[in-house]
């Protein structure tokens, strides 16, 4: 490893550059086959924007929420040169989260790149020609991420089995990068990512699911057959050979010994005097069966169902197809209208002015306003009706949200389905409830007037703004929740 100072140095300047690797008080900056690599340690003095000055990040993993917290925020941002990003773990020995490691290039015993320097010059190599693209790329952005990521990467979308998923199994990269608690998303997601040719799937296993929420975290219970309940005790049935009598075991105890009800003989050994052929239940009511009826009990949403009702679903491994790979670096997608050409809307950098404007001047009045932020959660059903006019489809759907906003409001198209909106005056709580009603209603004309379905859905919250808050202040809380800067 070759570090900033010269190699002249004595013992004494490179022991000091060693110090400073393993001293966790701050973070050093290191030289490795000319890369320039940011060992971060102190994790109050790391900055996601500063990132982008280095080639390479290592982050100690000697306080693992504060790693995990670090990687989910470089994975999570928006904008290439940062969720891009060339990441390693060093543990030193210590476990690595399966979830960080699916989110992380590489995990290193100690802070030495040399068997990763190929992998780093293509993660170098390609970030270098997404950033070039400037791309059309038309329907949830977290896709063209999804598929930008795994091209730079030259690999595969991996589940990984986590408690931490309500399925059960999670997709890393996905999963940081969704904006809601709804698992529901990441399954689209990959469903339109197969629909468009841009990803392909390989099986790995099936998870059964509760049909309600999807939660694979499911409680099976043996009840009744005939009055449903769970309380029930379980035993032995006894078959005695020499007359033939079969009951159940509580029959033929006598003290510590066993005794025929039929017969008055002792039973002395099992496969020479009786055997056990079966399993018999009584439950409190006192009904007696020996095949129990299975039910489900969910532990997320608590929905009681019968075992038929659960969903069968299969867990995939996903890869770029040619065409994935293609659009990662090509941007050749159908051309969509501009912010600018959208009548009514603004662009994220002046929405932010007017913000800006407005807090001055609630704090001049002593008024509170609030900022909404909106996702429409568009199913694979909807989308693929669509798929050859999309860029009319997303211009109607942004006339949509406008016509139900108040003319005092400023709204900014983010993306093909997302939207900030600007509400002066009013608090959080009157805006989020007002903002309920237009969720209604958009969801209403989607389905009549564009062909929209049942299973489309909008996601908002209102963040209020706070007097004491100052412009930034307020985006960066918005950014902590959603991850949309």
């Amino acid at each position: 490893m070759d570090w900033k100072e010269s190699d002249t140095v004595g013992m004494t300047s490179v022991n000091e550059g060693i110090a400073k690797v393993f001293d966790r008080s701050k973070n050093s900056v290191i030289n490795e086959h000319g890369l320039d690599v940011l060992v971060v340690k102190n994790f109050e003095d790391t900055k996601i924007p500063s990132l982008v000055a280095y080639d390479v990040i290592v982050i100690d993993y000697y306080n693992p929420s504060r790693a995990s917290e670090l990687l989910r925020a470089i994975r999570s941002s928006p904008y290439e040169e940062v969720y891009l990003k060339a990441v390693f773990v060093v543990s030193y020995g210590r476990e690595v989260d399966p979830i960080d490691e699916g989110l992380a290039d590489g995990i290193l015993e100690e802070p030495k790149l040399a068997s990763y320097i190929s992998k780093i010059e293509w993660i170098l190599k390609t970030t270098e020609e997404i950033q070039a693209v400037s791309s059309d790329f038309t329907g949830r952005k977290i896709l063209l991420k999804l598929i930008r990521f795994l091209y730079s990467r030259q690999t595969n979308l991996k589940p990984v089995p986590s408690s931490k998923s309500i399925m059960g199994y999670s997709f890393p990269f996905l999963d940081v990068n969704i904006q809601q608690k709804d698992y529901q998303e990441v399954l689209d997601i990959l469903s339109v990512g197969l629909e468009r040719g841009l990803l392909d799937e390989d099986f790995i296993d099936y998870t059964h699911l509760c049909s309600n929420c999807l939660s694979g975290f499911i409680n099976y219970r043996e009840t009744c057959p005939k009055c449903g309940t769970r309380k029930h005790v379980s035993q032995n049935t006894i078959h005695h050979f020499v007359c033939g009598y079969v009951g159940p075991e509580s029959d033929f105890q006598e003290k510590d010994s066993l005794k025929c009800p039929k017969c008055d003989r002792r039973l002395r050994h099992i496969g020479v005097d009786y055997d056990k052929p079966s399993l018999v239940s009584e439950c409190e009511n006192g009904h007696i069966f020996q095949d129990p009826v299975m039910k489900t009990f969910c532990f997320n949403c608590h929905e009681e169902a019968d075992l038929q009702d659960l969903v069968d679903y299969p867990i995939n491994e996903y890869s770029l197809s040619a065409s994935g790979a293609n659009v990662a670096v090509s941007g050749s997608v159908k051309q969509k209208k501009k912010v600018e050409e959208l009548e009514g809307f603004v662009s994220l950098s002046v929405f932010k002015t007017f913000l800006k404007v407005e807090v001055q001047r609630q704090k001049v009045l002593q008024k509170t306003g609030s900022v909404t932020y909106m996702n429409l959660m568009l199913s694979p059903e909807t989308l693929k009706k669509h798929q050859n006019d999309y860029s009319i489809f997303s211009h109607d759907l942004a006339q949509l949200v406008k016509n139900q906003l108040k003319p005092t409001e400023i709204v900014s198209f983010l993306n093909d389905d997302v939207f900030l909106v600007l509400t002066p005056e009013s608090d959080s709580e009157q805006t989020s409830a007002r903002f309920q009603e237009i969720r209604d209603t958009l969801l209403r004309m989607i389905k009549n007037n564009l062909g929209g379905g049942d299973k489309d859905r909008i996601f908002f919250e209102t963040f209020e703004m706070e007097l004491t808050y100052e412009a930034d202040s307020i985006l960066e809380k918005i950014n902590q929740e959603i991850n949309i800067f």
